[in-house]
This record gives structure tokens, sequence and C-alpha cells, in this order.
């Protein structure tokens, strides 16, 4: 699932899925029926969020169209109703798809993988004792050297010794393939989404090393796999160490990962069958639901409208 990019997952009422708020004024809903657009935060919601998406909501109701956000944590779906949104707890990492992240037989070349754009948000300073170490990263905005290379050791000294991809990665194979060239992954923001990235650690049977975050990482983090530690470079190094001394099953990690999942999309299949019920209309069992909106190896985007 892309951020800013609108998926009809639903006809009848018709329910539009996002995350962010892109591309919503291109949606243009005169049926009389009313619409429904559930949407997950690009980033952990905070007051100027809830502003923001009460606006939203406003300019969306004059189309017939109800707002429903779906929060990634217990606090932000508390806040959001507490200042007149509705709001239900489903995570967004429930739409990462399972097919291209998987268990592959690809040598082991690092200890750790961790995706994160050159942000200060990411706290790549964080993994600088981590001996063996990958980063899949992004430059945003782009930046470049004197020979047009992205250089992800000038932007954070720290780790110096760290190898990571110099140009962007269009391929998501080939990220899949990377991520499962490693024994752990690393989440080390103190606040941000819920961290699509990190899913895809999991579904590859990779356990996580995470520091306390805001914005519901936490809720896929199973402490039979993954451990939660203090920002510091010293705790993130133990963590991995302590990972990696455990040699979990990569399958135990994906299937734990998996129920998880299961368990917040069978969340929104019961949304959707309540909003179906208030106007007349059915919504399909679960399986049926599920392999419309999950089930291809595509996923999500081949109902994406926008």
């Amino acid at each position: 699932m892309k951020a800013q990019a609108i998926y009809r997952i639903q006809t009848d009422p018709a329910i539009y899925l996002s995350i962010g708020t892109g591309n919503w004024e291109q949606l243009d809903h005169s049926e009389t029926d009313t619409a429904y657009m559930l949407a997950h935060p690009m980033w952990y919601l905070g007051a100027g969020g809830v502003l923001r998406y009460l606006r939203e909501a406003r300019a969306l109701r004059r189309r017939n169209i109800v707002l429903i956000l779906l929060n990634n944590s217990l606090r932000e779906h508390r806040l959001a109703r507490m200042c007149g949104l509705r709001s239900r707890f489903i995570s967004q990492n429930m739409n990462v798809c399972e097919h291209t992240y998987r268990i592959r037989n690809e040598p082991k070349r690092w200890d750790a993988v961790y995706i994160a754009a050159a942000k200060p948000y990411k706290r790549l300073h964080l993994a600088r004792l981590v001996d063996s170490l990958q980063v899949i990263t992004y430059f945003w905005p782009d930046q470049r050297n004197a020979e047009g290379k992205w250089d992800l050791h000038a932007f954070e000294p720290a780790i110096r010794h760290a190898s990571f991809n110099d140009d962007w990665i269009s391929d998501t194979e080939e990220i899949a393939r990377r991520v499962s060239a490693s024994r752990c992954g690393l989440a080390l923001s103190r606040k941000e989404g819920a961290m699509l990235g990190m899913m895809q650690y999991l579904y590859a049977g990779l356990p996580v090393v995470s520091t306390p975050s805001l914005g519901g990482r936490d809720l896929f983090l199973d402490p039979r796999h993954s451990v939660i530690v203090e920002p510091t470079a010293e705790a993130v190094r133990d963590g991995v160490r302590e990972v990696l001394r455990r040699n979990v099953p990569p399958e135990e990690v994906r299937t734990a990962t998996l129920e998880r999942v299961d368990s917040e999309r069978r969340k929104l299949h019961a949304l959707c069958r309540e909003l179906g019920r208030g106007g007349g209309h059915d919504c399909p069992d679960y399986a049926a639901f599920h392999e419309h909106v999950w089930g291809p190896p595509d996923g999500l985007e081949r109902l994406r409208v926008y």
C-alpha cells in the first residue's frame, strides 16, 4: 500500500482506504448513498494532525463522504475520539504485502539491517556499535555528492562502517533480498508512523531490535522474537547480540506476524460490515473480503483509484 494513494475496497457502500490525505480533492462522490474514507495518518497523530483531519472531515462531508481515521496506536485513537473525530484502532501495517516480503534462502551478510531515510528522526547514530550493519536508505529531498551518488557516511559519520545503497532501489525484490541477507532488523526512531519497513523484516523472518516509540510499531513486536531497548548505542548493540543469541527460527517470526496481521484485517472487515449494514448493504464474509483486498500478489494495487 502506497502513501498518498486511494484504494476503493468496497462498492456498496463505497469505501475508500488511504494513508495520508493525498489526492482527496480528486475524489468526487456524487452518489446518493454516503461513502466512507478510511484513512491511516502518515505520522504519529498529535494536536496538529487532529486539526488537519477535522478540516478534512468537514471538506469530505460536503461531498457526502464520511471520514473515519484508522489509528495505529490506542493513544492516537483515544485522542482522535476525544477531539470529535470518528476513529478505530486498526494498524496500517496490515496492508504491507506478505507475498513480496517472505523468508528467502539468502546467505547472511550482515548482523543487522535498518530501512531508514537519511533523516535525523531515524537516529542512525544509535547503530554505530553494531559491527555488521546494512542500511537501506533514501535521501529526501534528494541530495547527491560530486559523483552524483548518495553518501550516507557523510550524512551520519558515526556509521561509516555500514554498507548502504548509493542510489534509489526501485525493485522491491532487491530490497527483499537485502533484508533477507541480514540476521535482524532495527527500528530506532522515537516517533513516526507504524513503520512499514519493520513489517518487511518480520515477514522475512527477522527478529527486531527497537527503541521505545510513539506511532504504533510496538503492536507487532512479539517479546519471544524481538526486544525493545533503551535509545543508546550500547543498548542497541546488546539488543542485536541478544536476538542473535536466541536464534529463533524465521518461520516462527513470520507466523506470529501473520497472526497479528490477520487480527487487524478482521477488524477492518468488521468495520466494513458495520458500515454496510447501516445503509442496508451487505459485506462478503471474511474469506472473500480478504481475497478481494489482500489476496493476490499485487495486493491492494489493483484497487487503486488515485
